[in-house]
């Protein structure tokens, strides 16, 4: 759920910090934040837009999670979930009109000089075109990835809990990659 959706309500039961889960949390917003500015939306609406991105996750994405082989050393959790479908997104995007729109008024604002990311009229009509983007992504058909763990101490060193070996392919799994 953290790598999802940077969020989740059984924290406690991870045995991670409040601060643990607040750097995952915040690595996914700072990474799709990063993803929306290079739509050159300023950095409120790039907030904003992230914020509609990940609710359209958490609302659509189903996870499930099992252990696969319990091990000491390096257990193995299944992940259940259905990915975005980079595929069908990026055709989608392709034939999109208002993000062709999007990219010519940049571009002619760029010839005029006028930065778009303080231009109210471009602002409004990135955000709108990219809420009606968000709203048609395809989201995949279930898929699985197994996930090796390994035994990492918490924050404060009091308390061991499981973390992915690897949480970059977590990330990947779930945007379709």
């Amino acid at each position: 759920e953290l790598y999802a959706y940077g969020d989740t309500d059984k924290v406690e039961a991870t045995g991670m910090t409040k601060a643990q889960k607040e750097q995952i949390s915040e690595a996914l917003h700072s990474e799709t934040d990063e993803m929306f500015k290079s739509m050159m939306l300023s950095h409120d609406n790039a907030v904003a837009i992230t914020d509609y991105y990940i609710a359209d996750r958490k609302a659509n994405m189903t996870l499930k999670a099992k252990v696969k082989k319990d091990d000491d050393k390096n257990p193995v959790v299944e992940l259940t979930a259905t990915p975005i479908d980079t595929r069908g997104a990026k055709q989608q995007m392709d034939k999109n009109e208002d993000l062709v729109a999007m990219g010519v008024y940049i571009g002619l604002a760029q010839q005029q000089g006028v930065d778009v990311r303080t231009d109210p009229v471009y602002q409004q009509g990135a955000v709108e075109s990219l809420k009606g983007v968000i709203d048609d992504m395809p989201y995949d058909s279930e898929k699985t990835l197994d996930v090796t763990c390994e035994l990492v101490k918490s924050d404060d060193g009091k308390t061991l809990y499981w973390a992915p070996k690897d949480p970059q392919a977590i990330r990947k799994f779930l945007d379709g990659e």
